[in-house]
Protein backbone atom coordinates (compact mmCIF):
# COMPACT_ATOMS: atom_id res chain seq x y z
CA UNK A 1 0.00 0.00 0.00
CA UNK A 2 2.90 2.21 0.61
CA UNK A 3 3.81 2.07 -2.99
CA UNK A 4 0.69 3.02 -4.43
CA UNK A 5 0.56 6.07 -2.23
CA UNK A 6 4.14 7.11 -3.23
CA UNK A 7 3.19 5.95 -6.77
CA UNK A 8 0.28 8.39 -6.57
CA UNK A 9 2.23 10.97 -5.10
CA UNK A 10 4.72 11.45 -7.90
CA UNK A 11 2.01 11.34 -10.57
CA UNK A 12 1.08 14.56 -8.82
CA UNK A 13 4.09 16.27 -7.95
CA UNK A 14 6.42 15.72 -10.67
CA UNK A 15 3.98 17.38 -13.18
CA UNK A 16 3.80 20.20 -11.27
CA UNK A 17 6.73 20.42 -11.21
CA UNK A 18 7.55 20.17 -14.84
CA UNK A 19 5.00 22.30 -15.64
CA UNK A 20 6.37 25.13 -12.99
CA UNK A 21 10.14 24.83 -14.19
CA UNK A 22 9.34 24.13 -17.90
CA UNK A 23 7.59 27.93 -17.68
CA UNK A 24 10.36 29.57 -16.25
CA UNK A 25 12.95 28.04 -18.11
CA UNK A 26 10.97 30.00 -20.84
CA UNK A 27 11.23 32.79 -19.37
CA UNK A 28 14.64 32.56 -18.83
CA UNK A 29 15.45 31.96 -22.68
CA UNK A 30 13.68 35.10 -23.27
CA UNK A 31 15.11 36.84 -21.28
CA UNK A 32 18.69 35.82 -22.02
CA UNK A 33 18.12 35.55 -25.68
CA UNK A 34 16.92 39.52 -25.53
CA UNK A 35 19.60 41.11 -23.48
CA UNK A 36 22.65 38.33 -25.31
CA UNK A 37 21.37 40.59 -28.61
CA UNK A 38 22.41 43.75 -26.65
CA UNK A 39 25.59 42.39 -25.36
CA UNK A 40 26.25 41.45 -29.28
CA UNK A 41 25.51 44.90 -30.09
CA UNK A 42 28.23 46.17 -27.65
CA UNK A 43 30.71 43.29 -28.54
CA UNK A 44 30.57 44.31 -32.40
CA UNK A 45 31.20 48.02 -31.30
CA UNK A 46 34.36 46.89 -29.36
CA UNK A 47 35.53 45.34 -32.77
CA UNK A 48 34.96 48.06 -34.85
CA UNK A 49 37.93 49.94 -32.44
CA UNK A 50 40.47 48.13 -33.72
CA UNK A 51 39.06 48.36 -37.78
CA UNK A 52 38.23 44.56 -37.58
CA UNK A 53 41.65 43.70 -37.42
CA UNK A 54 42.31 40.18 -35.76
CA UNK A 55 44.53 39.57 -32.75
CA UNK A 56 45.92 36.42 -32.24
CA UNK A 57 48.39 35.63 -29.00
CA UNK A 58 51.34 33.22 -30.05
CA UNK A 59 51.79 30.58 -27.05
CA UNK A 60 55.48 29.65 -27.42
CA UNK A 61 54.68 26.42 -25.02
CA UNK A 62 51.81 24.31 -25.07
CA UNK A 63 49.81 24.50 -22.00
CA UNK A 64 47.12 21.53 -20.29
CA UNK A 65 43.09 22.89 -19.92
CA UNK A 66 43.59 22.95 -15.61
CA UNK A 67 46.79 24.57 -16.04
CA UNK A 68 45.77 27.49 -18.04
CA UNK A 69 42.57 27.53 -14.91
CA UNK A 70 45.09 27.19 -12.33
CA UNK A 71 47.09 30.26 -13.50
CA UNK A 72 44.10 32.51 -14.27
CA UNK A 73 42.94 31.45 -10.52
CA UNK A 74 46.35 32.79 -9.48
CA UNK A 75 47.52 28.91 -8.61
CA UNK A 76 50.98 29.64 -10.27
CA UNK A 77 53.19 26.86 -8.79
CA UNK A 78 55.13 24.43 -10.60
CA UNK A 79 53.19 21.88 -8.87
CA UNK A 80 49.39 23.18 -8.98
CA UNK A 81 48.54 20.83 -11.24
CA UNK A 82 49.19 17.80 -9.59
CA UNK A 83 48.11 18.81 -6.53
CA UNK A 84 44.62 19.96 -7.91
CA UNK A 85 43.75 16.70 -9.50
CA UNK A 86 44.78 14.83 -6.28
CA UNK A 87 42.63 17.10 -4.18
CA UNK A 88 39.63 16.86 -6.26
CA UNK A 89 40.07 13.12 -6.50
CA UNK A 90 40.43 12.72 -2.41
CA UNK A 91 37.69 15.04 -1.95
CA UNK A 92 34.99 13.11 -4.30
CA UNK A 93 36.24 9.47 -2.45
CA UNK A 94 36.14 11.30 1.06
CA UNK A 95 32.05 12.56 0.16
CA UNK A 96 31.40 9.31 -1.64
CA UNK A 97 32.85 6.89 1.73
CA UNK A 98 30.58 8.77 3.62
CA UNK A 99 27.47 8.33 1.60
CA UNK A 100 28.06 5.09 1.63
CA UNK A 101 28.60 4.73 5.21
CA UNK A 102 25.15 6.33 5.41
CA UNK A 103 22.90 4.32 2.37
CA UNK A 104 25.50 1.39 2.25
CA UNK A 105 24.74 1.63 -1.67
CA UNK A 106 28.10 1.00 -4.14
CA UNK A 107 26.15 2.63 -6.94
CA UNK A 108 26.35 6.24 -4.35
CA UNK A 109 29.99 5.20 -3.70
CA UNK A 110 30.85 5.35 -7.06
CA UNK A 111 28.27 8.50 -8.49
CA UNK A 112 28.99 10.72 -5.62
CA UNK A 113 32.72 9.95 -5.87
CA UNK A 114 32.20 11.24 -9.66
CA UNK A 115 30.09 14.31 -8.73
CA UNK A 116 31.66 15.37 -5.50
CA UNK A 117 35.46 15.46 -7.03
CA UNK A 118 34.13 18.58 -9.89
CA UNK A 119 33.36 20.62 -6.66
CA UNK A 120 37.09 22.14 -6.73
CA UNK A 121 36.77 22.91 -10.30
CA UNK A 122 33.78 24.80 -9.53
CA UNK A 123 35.34 26.78 -6.60
CA UNK A 124 38.51 27.29 -8.83
CA UNK A 125 35.89 28.91 -11.75
CA UNK A 126 34.33 30.90 -9.37
CA UNK A 127 37.74 32.07 -7.73
CA UNK A 128 38.31 33.37 -12.03
CA UNK A 129 35.36 34.85 -11.99
CA UNK A 130 36.06 37.05 -8.68
CA UNK A 131 39.63 37.95 -9.85
CA UNK A 132 38.10 38.53 -13.64
CA UNK A 133 35.73 40.89 -12.07
CA UNK A 134 38.38 43.00 -9.83
CA UNK A 135 40.77 43.21 -12.69
CA UNK A 136 38.75 44.72 -14.83
CA UNK A 137 37.10 46.99 -12.78
CA UNK A 138 40.74 48.06 -12.05
CA UNK A 139 41.47 48.47 -15.65
CA UNK A 140 38.67 50.18 -16.43
CA UNK A 141 39.81 52.63 -14.08
CA UNK A 142 43.08 52.81 -15.54
CA UNK A 143 42.15 53.32 -18.75
CA UNK A 144 39.67 56.65 -17.69
CA UNK A 145 43.02 58.05 -16.27
CA UNK A 146 45.19 57.35 -18.91
CA UNK A 147 42.51 58.95 -21.54
CA UNK A 148 41.96 62.00 -19.16
CA UNK A 149 45.99 62.68 -19.17
CA UNK A 150 46.26 62.38 -22.54
CA UNK A 151 43.63 64.90 -23.26
CA UNK A 152 45.40 67.11 -21.01
CA UNK A 153 48.71 66.84 -23.33
CA UNK A 154 50.61 64.10 -20.97
CA UNK A 155 51.94 60.99 -23.09
CA UNK A 156 50.88 57.50 -23.02
CA UNK A 157 54.07 56.10 -21.43
CA UNK A 158 53.81 58.45 -18.04
CA UNK A 159 49.84 58.51 -17.70
CA UNK A 160 49.60 54.71 -17.87
CA UNK A 161 52.60 54.29 -15.44
CA UNK A 162 51.01 56.71 -13.34
CA UNK A 163 47.71 54.62 -13.76
CA UNK A 164 49.02 51.69 -12.43
CA UNK A 165 50.72 52.87 -9.25
CA UNK A 166 48.16 54.80 -8.52
CA UNK A 167 45.07 51.91 -8.82
CA UNK A 168 43.34 50.75 -5.92
CA UNK A 169 42.85 47.32 -7.23
CA UNK A 170 45.84 45.66 -5.95
CA UNK A 171 45.29 42.46 -8.41
CA UNK A 172 45.26 44.99 -11.15
CA UNK A 173 48.80 46.73 -9.57
CA UNK A 174 50.18 43.10 -9.46
CA UNK A 175 49.40 42.03 -12.61
CA UNK A 176 50.51 45.37 -14.29
CA UNK A 177 53.78 45.76 -12.16
CA UNK A 178 54.98 42.65 -14.44
CA UNK A 179 54.99 45.40 -17.46
CA UNK A 180 56.33 48.16 -15.56
CA UNK A 181 59.50 45.56 -14.30
CA UNK A 182 60.21 43.93 -17.60
CA UNK A 183 59.15 46.04 -20.86
CA UNK A 184 62.63 47.38 -21.21
CA UNK A 185 64.19 43.76 -20.52
CA UNK A 186 61.96 41.99 -22.91
CA UNK A 187 59.54 44.01 -24.48
CA UNK A 188 56.30 44.62 -24.41
CA UNK A 189 54.53 42.30 -26.65
CA UNK A 190 56.55 39.28 -24.54
CA UNK A 191 55.17 41.34 -21.15
CA UNK A 192 52.13 41.26 -22.33
CA UNK A 193 51.55 37.72 -23.19
CA UNK A 194 53.06 36.55 -20.02
CA UNK A 195 50.30 39.20 -18.20
CA UNK A 196 47.62 37.27 -20.12
CA UNK A 197 48.31 34.28 -18.87
CA UNK A 198 47.72 35.09 -15.99
CA UNK A 199 44.18 36.77 -15.74
CA UNK A 200 41.34 36.00 -18.31
CA UNK A 201 39.54 39.26 -19.56
CA UNK A 202 38.71 40.19 -23.12
CA UNK A 203 38.65 43.68 -22.23
CA UNK A 204 42.79 43.66 -21.49
CA UNK A 205 43.27 42.17 -25.10
CA UNK A 206 41.22 44.87 -26.36
CA UNK A 207 42.94 47.19 -24.60
CA UNK A 208 46.87 45.94 -25.49
CA UNK A 209 45.35 45.78 -29.57
CA UNK A 210 44.41 49.45 -28.81
CA UNK A 211 47.68 50.54 -27.60
CA UNK A 212 49.09 48.14 -29.97
CA UNK A 213 47.58 49.78 -33.38
CA UNK A 214 47.86 53.22 -31.86
CA UNK A 215 51.73 52.80 -31.48
CA UNK A 216 52.42 51.27 -35.17
CA UNK A 217 50.07 53.76 -36.82
CA UNK A 218 51.81 56.63 -34.80
CA UNK A 219 49.45 58.65 -34.08
CA UNK A 220 47.13 60.33 -30.98
CA UNK A 221 44.80 57.66 -30.10
CA UNK A 222 43.36 59.08 -26.97
CA UNK A 223 40.35 59.44 -28.72
CA UNK A 224 40.38 55.51 -29.49
CA UNK A 225 40.76 55.22 -25.73
CA UNK A 226 37.33 57.13 -24.63
CA UNK A 227 35.65 55.02 -27.43
CA UNK A 228 36.75 51.98 -25.75
CA UNK A 229 36.36 53.53 -22.00
CA UNK A 230 32.83 54.50 -23.23
CA UNK A 231 31.89 50.54 -24.05
CA UNK A 232 33.15 49.18 -21.31
CA UNK A 233 30.73 51.26 -19.23
CA UNK A 234 27.53 50.49 -22.00
CA UNK A 235 28.91 46.52 -21.23
CA UNK A 236 29.05 46.82 -17.78
CA UNK A 237 25.75 48.89 -17.59
CA UNK A 238 24.05 46.21 -19.69
CA UNK A 239 25.60 43.23 -17.47
CA UNK A 240 24.28 44.72 -13.96
CA UNK A 241 20.57 44.98 -15.58
CA UNK A 242 21.00 41.39 -16.97
CA UNK A 243 22.05 40.27 -13.39
CA UNK A 244 18.70 41.77 -11.86
CA UNK A 245 16.51 40.49 -13.92
CA UNK A 246 18.25 37.16 -13.96
CA UNK A 247 17.52 36.92 -9.93
CA UNK A 248 14.12 36.47 -10.50
CA UNK A 249 14.02 33.86 -12.64
CA UNK A 250 16.56 32.15 -9.93
CA UNK A 251 14.07 33.28 -7.28
CA UNK A 252 11.65 31.53 -9.32
CA UNK A 253 14.04 27.86 -8.90
CA UNK A 254 14.36 28.54 -5.50
CA UNK A 255 10.57 28.52 -4.96
CA UNK A 256 9.51 25.78 -7.00
CA UNK A 257 12.31 23.72 -4.62
CA UNK A 258 10.52 24.91 -1.33
CA UNK A 259 7.33 24.00 -2.89
CA UNK A 260 8.47 20.81 -3.74
CA UNK A 261 9.62 20.31 0.10
CA UNK A 262 6.56 21.62 1.45
CA UNK A 263 4.51 19.44 -0.76
CA UNK A 264 6.56 16.41 0.58
CA UNK A 265 6.13 17.38 3.88
CA UNK A 266 2.30 17.42 3.76
CA UNK A 267 2.29 14.65 1.86
CA UNK A 268 3.96 12.55 4.59
CA UNK A 269 1.63 14.17 7.41
CA UNK A 270 -1.12 12.96 5.10
CA UNK A 271 0.03 9.23 4.58
CA UNK A 272 0.84 9.47 8.55
CA UNK A 273 5.11 9.24 8.11
CA UNK A 274 5.06 6.79 4.96
CA UNK A 275 7.04 9.10 2.78
CA UNK A 276 9.73 9.68 5.50
CA UNK A 277 9.95 5.89 6.41
CA UNK A 278 10.65 5.05 2.80
CA UNK A 279 12.57 7.58 1.77
CA UNK A 280 15.18 8.13 4.82
CA UNK A 281 14.55 4.28 6.67
CA UNK A 282 14.93 1.92 3.27
CA UNK A 283 18.20 1.36 1.29
CA UNK A 284 16.04 1.55 -2.24
CA UNK A 285 14.44 4.69 -0.35
CA UNK A 286 18.00 6.70 0.49
CA UNK A 287 19.25 5.94 -2.77
CA UNK A 288 16.11 7.51 -4.65
CA UNK A 289 16.31 10.07 -2.16
CA UNK A 290 20.34 10.70 -3.35
CA UNK A 291 19.66 10.47 -7.09
CA UNK A 292 16.64 13.22 -6.62
CA UNK A 293 18.67 15.98 -4.66
CA UNK A 294 21.79 15.33 -6.88
CA UNK A 295 19.09 16.29 -10.34
CA UNK A 296 17.63 19.24 -8.21
CA UNK A 297 21.57 20.49 -7.83
CA UNK A 298 22.29 19.66 -11.33
CA UNK A 299 19.13 21.50 -12.16
CA UNK A 300 20.27 24.26 -10.54
CA UNK A 301 23.96 24.36 -11.87
CA UNK A 302 22.22 24.53 -15.29
CA UNK A 303 20.12 27.04 -14.17
CA UNK A 304 23.12 29.18 -12.74
CA UNK A 305 25.12 28.55 -15.79
CA UNK A 306 22.65 29.97 -17.50
CA UNK A 307 21.72 32.77 -15.91
CA UNK A 308 25.77 33.80 -15.88
CA UNK A 309 26.79 37.21 -17.72
CA UNK A 310 30.54 35.99 -18.81
CA UNK A 311 32.79 39.66 -19.50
Amino acid sequence: MDYELITLLFIIVVPIIVVLLSYFLYELYKETNKKNKIISVLSDSSQQIIDNKKFVVKEKEEVSFLKKRLNYGGFIYPLAEPIFLFISVVFGMLVGFFLYMVMGSPIALIIASLVFSLFPFLFLSKIIANRQEEFNFGLKSIIDKVTSMMKSGVGFEQAFEKSIVTTKSKLTRDIFSIYLKEKDLLGEEVVFNKMFKLIESKEFRIFYLVISIGRQSGGKFSNTLETLRKTLQDQGTIKQEITSSTKEIRIGTYMIIALTIGMFMMMDNVFKGALNEHFFGTSAGKLQMFFIVIWVAFGLFVNTMMTKIKG
